[in-house]
């Protein structure tokens, strides 16, 4: 049964969209064969037979854990040796969680939760590399980019939601203005969408055309790729250091700061806004046009809608203008699996056949069953209508960059972008210092967490 758009009032804050496995042998060699569920092929005559024990730590998705579990059952019946240790583990605090097993010598086996934190600890080896066990013809390179370091790959993310524009279509219903968005998810030009602001921009009303923000670090995903836009890219290929302040992020960043000081079509006190306030508040009460977001607003939506607390309307994402609009930009968001390395090779050579048995097409299948699921495997992707909000989302995926989840230090780098914003917004420092000095304090942090 095909899920629609009327199904996305059921869906969490994180929802998924692109990967799954491939069989591998154990040595690193890929398996092409369709048998997800056999020992490893390289294992010795006695290999079946010894009893493994592994512990796999799970999110905290309600929606989800049925299915966990059933892929758990499925995994020690095909295997019967391995003993699997489910464990739920909420994403709060889970730096200290992850810290304390370390030092502990107590890490997890196999883990899912969210791909926004782990890969600062490939560098340090303690992720298990995954290439041999992902079918990534099947899957878009960009998610397998974004979660690799040093062009392996460690997270396979299974449960992801990539962000673009949303639209109020009311507001641009009203002022006959639904021709100027982009139809069909084509791309579109920065020109074009200002124009598009510009139509429903009513600030005696207290409505604008776009919404954006620079109160703190929530968000600031959109600003980034607000400046790619431009050609610009804020971390070099090798993902060691800062290099948004190349021309192209100028040029970018100067058309940010005039859109919000010059055409009028923004919320006053950009500097001091927040993404919730623009996004759960101003956008939700019908007051923006436009503004970064992704399926993972949603749920927050129909639920006001459906208690009264917000008069419901008619919203679609659409993908983030370029200069030249041939092409867009998003980020990944959500949850995928990887493997700790527990320096056990019995134990590591399983969490990879668990790693290949959660994420393959079989497992998947059953996860896409659940609410705040969308698979992408490519072999999947008939699972979603392709006009609901969820189909545009796979579409979406393609664009994604890197956000820069494997730089060392990566939280503290937001820390350090968002106050150099504000400051080329309110022109205390032009577009280039701006940069200058986000990059100059960004690859400190990078080298001091690089020890």
């Amino acid at each position: 049964m095909k899920k629609s758009i009327t199904s996305i009032s059921a869906l969490l804050l994180s929802i998924s969209l692109l990967v799954g496995c491939s069989s591998g042998n154990g040595n690193g060699e890929t398996d092409t064969s369709s048998n997800t569920n056999a020992a490893p092929e390289n294992a010795e005559p006695s290999a079946a037979e010894e009893k493994v024990e592994l512990t796999w730590w799970v999110d905290s998705r309600a929606d989800i854990q049925d299915t966990y579990e059933t892929i758990k059952n499925d995994f020690e019946t095909a295997n019967p040796n391995v003993t699997i240790n489910l464990v739920q583990t909420p994403d709060d605090k889970i730096a200290e969680r992850i810290s304390i097993a370390i030092n502990t010598e107590e890490l997890p086996d196999v883990q899912q939760g969210s791909i926004g934190w782990p890969l600062t600890y490939a560098k340090k080896d303690l992720l298990v590399p995954l290439d041999d066990v992902v079918e990534k013809e099947d899957y878009d390179q960009g998610p397998l980019n974004s979660l690799s370091v040093d062009n392996k790959l460690y997270i396979l993310p299974n449960s992801l939601t990539a962000p673009g524009m949303l639209v109020n279509r009311e507001l641009f219903t009203a002022k006959n203005a639904l021709d100027l968005l982009p139809q069909n998810m084509e791309t579109w030009t920065y020109d074009q969408f200002v124009e598009a602001a510009k139509a429903v921009n009513d600030p005696d009303q207290g409505i604008y055309g776009f919404g954006t923000y620079a109160g703190d670090i929530g968000g600031d995903q959109g600003h980034h790729m607000f400046l790619w836009g431009f050609g610009a890219k804020t971390w070099s290929d090798d993902k060691t250091k800062a290099i948004l302040n190349s021309p192209e992020g100028v040029e970018g960043l100067e058309y940010l700061v005039n859109i919000i000081n010059e055409e009028g079509i923004t919320p006053p006190g950009v500097v001091g806004l927040k993404a919730g306030a623009v996004i759960n508040e101003m956008f939700l009460q019908g007051k923006i046009g436009m503004t970064f977001g992704s399926l993972g607003n949603i749920s927050a939506f129909d639920k006001a809608f459906a208690d009264g607390t917000a008069k419901a309307f008619e919203y679609d994402i659409v993908p983030f203008p370029s200069k030249d609009g041939t092409t867009s930009n998003s980020v990944l968001f959500g949850y995928g699996t990887w493997a700790w390395n527990t320096k056990d090779e019995t134990r590591i050579k399983w969490s990879k056949e668990l790693v290949k048995f959660i994420n393959s097409k079989e497992s998947m299948t059953k996860m896409a069953s659940v609410p705040s699921v969308i698979v992408t495997r490519k072999s999947l992707n008939a699972t979603y209508e392709p006009d609901s909000i969820q189909g545009k989302t796979i579409q979406l995926a393609k664009y994604a960059g890197d956000i820069g989840l494997a730089i060392p230090g990566y939280a503290e780098t937001r820390n350090a972008f968002f106050p150099e914003l504000q400051a080329a917004i309110m022109k205390s420092k032009t577009a280039q210092q701006a940069l200058d000095e986000f990059v100059a304090k960004a690859n400190r942090i990078i080298e001091q967490n690089s020890k």
